[in-house]
């Protein structure tokens, strides 16, 4: 039969659900229809963009009927930016949509319609939580040098005003850097001089840089990072307001130094800088971080728990929701005496250390070279003498200690938003552990671990849904599972 519709269609439609990447979901004439910015309860013209045999995907263009829980997006750029997907649904009902999706995703992929799924733990502020920033370089519609991020479904980079999920500390970074790229292209480098009360100064090549006015040290030319500066990274520690910025450079640009001397100056609390080479124009990785100035690692609290963390190893984006998550991990670990614990993919520690503190012994499995050497200061800074390493990628590592009869009592894996996979839940398996505790970022990958540990005898008990990313369709669960 003919598809009832096609791209350009504009219809009405009530929207009842979301969907686990954000857009609401309504029906025409039996089929699915996705809406971006939609919000369940609304009734809406959506305009279809894409068709398929089973499903259709479009946008909203115009609120008919507005649902209760439909708010004004705060952010400016909302419905352009690709970073937040649900800022027009009031708070609480995000978390019952989340909670939902964790619901659907275990029920369906799963097949566990009687897990026990408990209510997304939420935040008092869910604003300005996220302790890690990337901005894009590009340019404006000027064409003048711009940081921001992605439009949404593009690679463009839009120039940003101001982005209400990050540290404050990560927005003065970014705007500072854009002042201090821009400022000279805005006259003639003696005026900006005088109207900085700084003073001139020769490069190597016998040219005049600008003063940043402070401490008498050159600005960078602007062309030349305009033209290889391609990301800003910054990590924040959320306990002391500390940061680090990570320049992303097409090469190593001669002004680098210079720039993080002059950032460092005029950003109260950032306390390094370091630099990155991007491995290709438009490559998504980088090369190592190398130190240009100042400290090369801050230090992050989770409750009573101090870990070292450097700019390229992973940390859980929100603090304040990852120490609820770390409490609940404890809680579900100990539940009875435990000797032996193994954390697999345990980055710096943040499971295993406060484990460790209490169990006979401790085994951590981690293959990123930054997490491991944080990891190891880590250790020696709680003064734990019961941890032991295995560096590699953890579907090697997991199946070698199977084959050698390792014992744990209780597993933890918190693994990438790719899930552990059927090879690591069976190596873990193989284990014999009392309790295997899951955390995952992406409900479907969640379900489908949670599969394979039900093959391998392991039923969930419950399912901690927790909000990590406010704002955004992103949800973290932990997973209680023992044996049946």
């Amino acid at each position: 039969m003919p598809t009832p519709l096609q791209p350009g269609d504009r219809i009405t439609i009530h929207l009842d659900s979301l969907a686990a990447g954000g857009e609401a979901v309504g029906r025409h004439e039996g089929m699915a229809v996705f809406a971006m910015w939609g919000c369940p309860g609304d009734e809406a013209e959506v305009e279809i963009t894409d068709v398929s045999d089973r499903f259709a995907r479009g946008a909203v263009r115009r609120v008919i009927t507005p649902s209760p829980d439909r708010v004004t997006a705060p952010c400016p750029h909302f419905g352009c930016c690709g970073g937040c997907q649900i800022q027009h649904i009031a708070y609480p009902a995000q978390l019952r949509h989340k909670t939902q999706i964790v619901r659907d995703a275990v029920s369906r992929i799963a097949g566990l319609a009687s897990a026990e799924i408990a209510d997304t733990w939420g935040m008092d502020d869910p604003w300005h939580y996220r302790n890690r920033a990337e901005y894009h370089a590009g340019t404006d519609e000027s064409g003048a040098f711009c940081l921001g991020f992605t439009r949404i479904h593009t690679h463009d980079v839009f120039p940003l005003r101001e982005c209400a999920l990050q540290h404050p500390i990560s927005e003065r970074i970014r705007t500072t850097l854009l002042d201090l790229v821009r400022c000279p292209t805005q006259g003639p480098p003696a005026v900006i001089a005088r109207e900085a009360g700084g003073r001139q100064s020769p490069d190597d090549r016998g040219n005049l840089a600008v003063s940043d006015g402070v401490s008498g040290s050159p600005i960078p030319k602007p062309d030349d990072l305009a033209a290889s500066l391609l990301d800003l990274e910054v990590l924040v520690s959320f306990h002391s307001s500390q940061a680090i910025a990570t320049l992303v450079c097409d090469g190593r640009p001669d002004s680098l130094q210079p720039l993080a001397e002059a950032l460092i100056q005029r950003v109260p609390g950032l306390v390094g800088v370091s630099a990155a080479r991007a491995r290709g124009r438009l490559a998504a990785r980088r090369s190592p971080s190398e130190s240009i100035l100042g400290k090369t690692h801050i230090t992050e609290r989770l409750g009573d728990a101090a870990y070292r963390i450097s700019p390229d190893a992973f940390f859980q984006a929100n603090p304040q929701q990852a120490a609820r998550m770390l409490d609940l991990v404890k809680q579900w670990v100990f539940a009875d005496r435990v000797d032996g614990v193994l954390d697999l993919y345990s980055g710096v520690g943040t499971f295993l250390l406060p484990l460790a503190r209490r169990a006979h012994h401790a085994v951590a499995v981690e293959e990123n070279d930054a997490a491991l050497a944080d990891l190891r200061a880590n250790v020696r800074q709680w003064r734990l003498e019961n941890v032991n390493y295995y560096e590699g990628k953890v579907e090697r590592v997991l199946p070698r200690l199977a084959q050698r009869g390792w014992k744990a009592d209780v597993i933890v894996i918190d693994p990438p938003r790719k899930g552990a996979g059927p090879a690591v839940c069976a190596a873990a398996a193989k284990l014999g552990p009392r309790r295997i505790i899951l955390i995952s970022c992406h409900p479907a990958t969640l379900a489908r671990d949670l599969k394979s540990l039900t093959e391998h005898g392991y039923l969930p008990r419950r399912i901690q849904p927790i909000d990590m990313f406010p704002q955004t369709h992103h949800v973290e669960a932990v997973a209680l599972c023992e044996t049946k």
